[in-house]
């Protein structure tokens, strides 16, 4: 296996060889630095994928030092210097070492020290220290994910001496003892997961029985911010194989760890249905004809896509509630929240999702031609900007409940292709042709609470009379309320 470098890459690693000489000159007593660049870019270029995500790895000195010598080489060679961003270590959020982050020959580049970690028992916080090559190597998640490119002398470096051989084989293993490693860093648990799905690749056996322990699990409770559960799964979300991250989260039984419940939650549903659901949405998105009939202003976009996983992830929330205070609320939306500390426009999608979708699941399974267009109008509006995304997760879902695929999108396809002809595709963004104070000056009263009905009536009558004029409206509503 062999690293090809772009003709960017290779002006780069040689401006970096040029600087590592240049500080031997400015200091002879300093130790010669080598330079590596690290981790994920080596991986992906091993592969046959571009990668951008470079990562130089540095021996004998910090990597802000590092960085600033590069910015004071290319000052004295004339060339374009750029602000060093100082990423401080945020053990909270996995950033254990300090990082310079700055632009070289206009591309990013993140300047790192070699390190090596120790692990306290009841954290995930590591003691950190400079490291050789090796400990860095064995530190780090997986064995495709420790490998180094020397840029002196553009080897590829295995300090595992499993790297190249797993990537070879398609394995994703822990460098060091799994068990070790996990409760170490139980967020390498979801990271082995991720990664598994990312790349199809098979997880290693010793590495799937630990994932499976039950004080693995009990880390993963106790030692990881729900913050870090909550940036993995959404990277599972919009990775290349949603389907395979969450089978693989079932399957080692981890699926209360990651979305972890609420207290005082009812009905929650069979975990395995997330994995089902998944497995449905994702046949809607990529292999159904239901989407074609959809105006292109309302086609599935990446956004769409990440919702409807993410609904279909939570799917064994759909029908529970957190009943507490006498007060219920909708338990997916909290999960999302307060359980992966995702944003609250994500609870509410997945919400939305789960509320809305038996609406256009009924309309589907009836007789279009005796529904009205307002009453397909008002589900549209009770939807809003999520209808299209709501119905696909109810085509997904009766897929899931056993109706053929042939009979889903010949219901579907002919509800989406019957909201289109009646011109409802954007009913949600209806104005009222008469607004609220206008109606409230019409009926002598004051503007308040009880106009809402009277709103409510006016866009029932505005959806089943497209071509109403204002005027006829203003009758409507005097024939209507003016007696009561």
């Amino acid at each position: 296996m062999s690293i090809t470098l772009t003709p960017a890459e290779k002006e780069l690693c040689g401006l970096l060889v040029k600087v590592t000489d240049y500080i031997q000159q400015l200091d002879p007593k300093q130790p010669h630095l080598t330079l590596r660049i690290a981790g994920g870019w080596v991986r992906d270029k091993l592969l046959g994928k571009e990668s951008h995500d470079l990562d130089i790895a540095v021996d004998h000195m910090s990597g802000y030092d590092l960085a600033q010598h590069v910015n004071c080489y290319l000052q004295t060679h004339a060339q374009q210097t750029s602000h060093i961003a100082k990423i401080s270590s945020n053990p909270e959020r996995s950033k254990h070492l300090e990082t310079a982050t700055v632009r070289v020959l206009g591309q990013c580049v993140d300047f790192v020290h070699l390190r090596s970690e120790a692990y306290e028992e009841t954290s995930r916080i590591p003691v950190v220290r400079f490291g050789t090559p090796r400990e860095d190597a064995l530190r780090r998640d997986i064995t495709i994910n420790a490998l180094f490119f020397n840029i002196h002398s553009q080897a590829i470096e295995d300090f595992t001496n499993q790297g190249l051989e797993d990537l070879r084989r398609g394995v994703v293993r822990t460098p060091m003892d799994p068990v070790q490693t996990f409760r170490d860093d139980p967020l390498r648990v979801l990271r082995v997961l991720r990664f598994a799905s990312r790349f199809g690749f098979a997880i290693d056996g010793e590495t799937q029985r630990a994932l499976g322990l039950d004080e693995v699990k009990r880390d993963l409770d106790v030692k990881i911010s729900r913050e870090r559960v909550g940036i993995e799964v959404e990277k599972m979300a919009a990775g290349p194989d949603p389907l395979l991250s969450i089978r693989l989260i079932l399957q080692n039984g981890l699926y209360a760890n990651v979305f972890r419940a609420p207290p005082y939650v009812q009905n929650i549903g069979p975990f395995e249905d997330a994995g089902g659901v998944t497995q449905r949405v994702l046949q809607v998105l990529d292999n159904s004809s239901i989407l074609q009939y959809l105006p292109s202003p309302l086609a599935v976009t990446p956004e769409t896509r990440r919702m409807l996983v993410l609904a279909a992830f939570m799917y064994p929330f759909s029908q529970a509630q957190v009943v507490e205070l006498k007060r219920k609320q909708a338990a997916g939306a909290q999960v999302v929240r307060d359980s992966l500390k995702l944003a609250t426009a994500d609870g509410d999608n997945v919400s939305a999702l789960h509320m809305k979708a038996p609406r256009f699941a009924s309309l589907a399974h009836g007789s279009l031609q005796a529904v009205a267009r307002s009453e397909l109008g008002q589900a549209i509006r009770d939807a809003g900007a999520r209808w299209v995304p709501a119905l696909l997760f109810a085509a997904a879902k009766d897929l899931h409940e056993g109706r053929g695929a042939e009979e889903v999108e010949r219901m579907y396809g002919e509800l989406v292709r019957a909201i289109a002809k009646q011109g409802l595709q954007e009913a949600f963004r209806e104005k009222h042709i008469v607004n609220g104070k206008e109606a409230a000056e019409l009926l002598g009263c004051r503007p308040g609470p009880a106009i809402k009905k009277v709103l409510d009536a006016i866009m029932a009558w505005q959806l089943a009379n497209p071509q109403g004029t204002k005027e006829e409206c203003r009758r409507f509503i005097l024939e209507t309320f003016k007696a009561q």
